[in-house]
C-alpha cells in the first residue's frame, strides 16, 4: 500500500470516530434534530398604565400646574416639558403625586405624563400646549 492509500485510510477512520460512526453506518441520512427553540417577545408598552386628561390647572406669572386623572398601580409619574411637541427640553421630573407645579421659561410649552406600574414607565399621556406670559 502506498503511503497516500494509508494516509487516505487512518483520515476516513479519524473523521468516522470523531462523528461517532460506525463501520455498520446506514447510508441514509437523517432528519434534523428534534430541539425546541422558544422565544420571548419583548414587553409591549403598558397600555393600561397610561395617565389620561392631562390639562393646566393654572397658570399664574411663571407658575404653572398641571393635573392629570391618575393611574391604578402606578407607583409614580413623571412630568415632561418641552418646547416643541414631544419634546422634553424644559422639564423631566417625577413625582407621587397627580398634579404638579414648577416655575416656567415664559413662552409656549408642551406636556405631556408618563406613569411607572410593575416597574416599567407606559406610554405618554395627551399632550397640553400651552403659553407661559412674561
Amino acid at each position: 500500500m502506498t503511503r497516500v492509500g494509508m494516509l487516505s485510510i487512518v483520515l476516513a477512520a479519524a473523521v468516522t470516530g470523531a462523528c461517532g460512526g460506525s463501520d455498520n453506518a446506514s447510508p441514509t441520512p437523517t432528519g434534523p434534530s428534534s430541539t425546541t427553540t422558544t422565544t420571548t417577545a419583548p414587553p409591549a408598552p403598558q397600555q393600561a398604565c397610561v395617565p389620561t386628561n392631562l390639562h393646566v390647572v393654572s397658570i399664574q406669572g411663571t407658575g404653572v400646574t398641571l393635573g392629570w386623572n391618575g393611574v391604578s398601580g402606578a407607583t409614580e409619574y413623571v412630568v415632561l416639558v418641552g418646547s416643541s411637541p414631544g419634546s422634553s427640553d424644559q422639564l423631566s421630573t417625577n413625582t407621587t403625586n397627580t398634579s404638579y407645579t414648577w416655575t416656567a421659561k415664559v413662552g409656549r410649552q408642551y406636556a405631556r405624563v408618563q406613569s411607572k406600574c410593575n416597574g416599567q414607565f407606559g406610554s405618554s399621556s395627551n399632550e397640553v400646549e400651552y403659553t407661559v406670559g412674561s
